[in-house]
């Protein structure tokens, strides 16, 4: 891996473009949107502060032309929020070499199904390897315009691959450049360890009212995280991992996936408790709560992170009454029907498996 392409230039973008450039990596750098990359090619590049070191790091190409960014790429990096995966597939079906690697940094949950599954439909490699992580890997957030502050790099981050039986040979690929990456047996075991879909609903919904009065003027975990909030994600936790192990895969509490991902204390996990977990996430203590309802911890994180989640609960034969709520009441407040916008068993391509063909067509495939 010496050439990649990193597709998307916010906060996640921008760390990962910065950092693998630092590592002497050739990073081809793509936005859909030119105003906000104007900054970047002014000044030629990110500016990265914080836990990685401070300075202007240059990738060699910064655009908005895809196939630029693409071209001659042997590794393919997505930075995007899930709801621009569909775009990014459908674009890239064209464009993708035969035997491609590509990484969702985070996969948000089924994501890297449907990414298989769109390249596939548009036409795109057949032995297309579709990575992803459970949760970004870096902690950061864009804090000026062209500038990235990495607060912290994720101590644990799981990790997968669709098909299952080509995951070891992205990790290789991966391997020199980060010694965090925690693999697992199936792209599911990343889906249902989604941090953002256990904890982000939760906290938006139950504090509604606070976020609209003040514009988001407090800190959504450290403030927002409160015993009550705790308690929803700690319910939801346990609908979560009931659907896991009736799916058979071998769940990891929300806590110590937590934990993996240095965010909380060992007090935390030893309680099982989220609110315990949200108060001791020192990473995450100073970040500011959305100004309003409409930010992505709900219309991202509900149809791409909890209706997908519902939908393997059906498959699996269990109720979820806590993820159904947060749903509900997510979609009445923001006017949007994130039942039917998210992600369902077709467009993962698990319209026609079953819980015993499931495991099968995640490690190779196809069922048969």
């Amino acid at each position: 891996m010496k050439r990649i392409a990193v597709l998307g230039a916010g906060n996640a973008g921008c760390a990962a473009a910065a950092h693998l450039t630092k590592m002497g990596l050739e990073v081809r750098l793509y936005n859909r949107w030119a105003a906000e990359i104007e900054t970047l090619k002014t000044q030629g590049g990110v500016r990265l502060e914080g836990v990685l070191g401070s300075g202007l790091h240059k990738p060699a190409v910064i655009t908005t032309d895809l196939r630029e960014a693409v071209a001659g790429a042997d590794f393919f990096w997505v930075a995007t929020p899930a709801v621009a995966h569909e775009f990014l597939a459908t674009e890239l079906a064209r464009l993708l070499p035969e035997g491609a690697h590509v990484l969702l940094n985070p996969g948000s949950t089924g994501g890297a199904l449907a990414f298989s599954k769109t390249v596939k439909e548009h036409g795109g490699p057949g032995d297309l390897v579709v990575a992803e992580t459970n949760t970004n890997i870096y902690i950061c957030r864009i804090t000026t315009p062209g500038t990235v502050t990495v607060w912290n790099l994720a101590a644990h981050i799981l990790f997968s691959a669709f098909p299952g039986r080509c995951r070891d040979a992205v990790v290789e690929e991966l391997a020199p450049y980060f010694s965090n990456l925690k693999a697992v047996p199936t792209v599911l075991n990343t889906a249902f360890a989604n941090i953002n879909a256990i904890m982000h609903p939760a906290g938006m919904v139950m504090n509604a009212g606070w976020i609209e009065h003040t514009d988001g003027g407090f800190k959504f975990y450290a403030e927002g995280g409160t015993a009550s909030v705790g308690a929803v994600i700690d319910q939801l936790d346990r609908e979560r991992t009931a659907t896991m192990l009736a799916l058979g895969l071998d769940p990891l509490p929300f806590v110590e996936v937590f934990y993996l991902y240095g965010a909380t204390s060992p007090q935390a996990v030893e309680e099982r408790s989220a609110y315990r977990a949200l108060k001791d996430s020192a990473p995450n203590a100073l970040i500011q709560a959305p100004p309003n309802l409409k930010h992505r911890y709900l219309s991202e994180d509900v149809p791409f992170g909890l209706v997908p989640m519902r939908h393997l609960a059906d498959l699996a034969g269990v109720r979820t009454p806590v993820i159904d709520a947060l749903i509900t009441l997510a979609s009445v407040a923001n006017g949007v029907d994130y039942l039917s916008r998210g992600l369902t068993l077709r467009k993962m391509g698990l319209d026609e498996v079953t819980p015993f063909t499931l495991l099968t067509f995640l490690r190779e495939g196809r069922t048969e």
